[in-house]
């Protein structure tokens, strides 16, 4: 029975990673349909919604104490400031080399910040994980060839903000179980940020989505329930009862998934570039991860 419930526990985390991969392809298409301020309020408060209704299922307490209102607050700021990022650079850029530079170099730059509030300097294969994931992403960017110009092309400068702002947000989140679980955590995080978000639209545009096509409202679910709900809740049941080494492996298979996905959708070509600096990253967040997973410094994170 336990090999059994382990067994589909490894399909579910399969699709959840598929569908961290697919929301880089959902944000390219979202991009061409409305503003940002506009996806993210409605991307967060569908997230909320499904947040909820996971809480009630759970019958997880859905409360939090006011010790845990400044680190959401935080939270939120940072999520609200992730995914301006991630929408502006997927609709700039290329989805498919924004989800493989982000998801590999997040991991690198949350080390580098963790390592950076403990005092531990980093050594051994974590040192040659930070340099290793700085190389990779500078293959990705496309330096070597275009110069640092290329920084500032095709998106790459928000997809580099991306990486920054998750590791300033897994930095907080990665302290907020001593206040509330990790769902009602999530829940009252996409409900803020929801609300923060509808300071940038304009009176009465909140409610031009429902002027849209089918196509928007697949790929809206999909960002929403698809990649924050079902894929957050299924990383945190996966490192309860799988642990967190186990858990954190299926996010190598991010980067892959978001670059099949946005050749199969979009037709984005694949470049040598991203599968050579996605190589090396992706190698590097191996060597990160076996460091953090022996240091009791630092603690698992997650992805929305």
């Amino acid at each position: 029975m336990k090999h059994s419930q382990h067994t589909f526990l490894y399909i579910i985390m399969i699709v959840a990673m598929a569908s961290w991969g697919l929301s880089w392809t959902n944000g390219k298409i979202l991009g061409n349909y409305t503003t940002v301020p506009i996806l993210m309020v409605w991307r967060f408060l569908i997230a909320a919604l499904s947040m909820l209704v996971v809480l009630l299922y759970r019958r997880t307490p859905w409360k939090i104490k006011m010790m845990g209102v400044p680190p959401i607050a935080a939270s939120a700021v940072f999520l609200v400031l992730y995914n301006h990022f991630y929408f502006t650079g997927t609709h700039q850029g290329s989805a498919g080399a924004g989800g493989v530079l982000v998801t590999t170099l997040n991991p690198v730059l949350t080390f580098l910040l963790l390592s950076l509030v403990n005092f531990d300097v980093p050594r051994g294969r974590s040192l040659l994980g930070l340099v290793l994931g700085i190389f990779g992403g500078t293959i990705l960017i496309n330096i070597w060839q275009e110069g640092w110009s290329a920084l500032f092309q095709s998106g790459n400068q928000y997809f580099v903000m991306c990486a920054a702002t998750w590791a300033f947000l897994t930095l907080i989140s990665s302290r907020i179980n001593k206040h509330m679980s990790s769902l009602t955590y999530s829940f009252w995080l996409y409900l803020l940020s929801s609300i923060i978000a509808l300071f940038f639209i304009g009176e009465g545009e909140v409610f031009s989505v429902f002027t849209l096509d089918f196509v928007f409202w697949i790929n809206l679910l999909s960002v929403s329930v698809g990649a924050m709900a079902f894929a957050t809740t299924a990383y945190f049941i996966a490192t309860s009862r799988l642990g967190s080494e186990k858990a954190s492996a299926f996010i190598f298979t991010v980067p892959v998934s978001a670059m099949l996905f946005s050749m199969l959708i979009l037709g984005e070509p694949l470049k040598i570039n991203v599968l050579l600096g996605g190589s090396v990253s992706i190698l590097a967040v191996i060597l990160i991860n076996i460091a953090k997973n022996k240091s009791p410094n630092f603690e698992s994170d997650s992805e929305y």
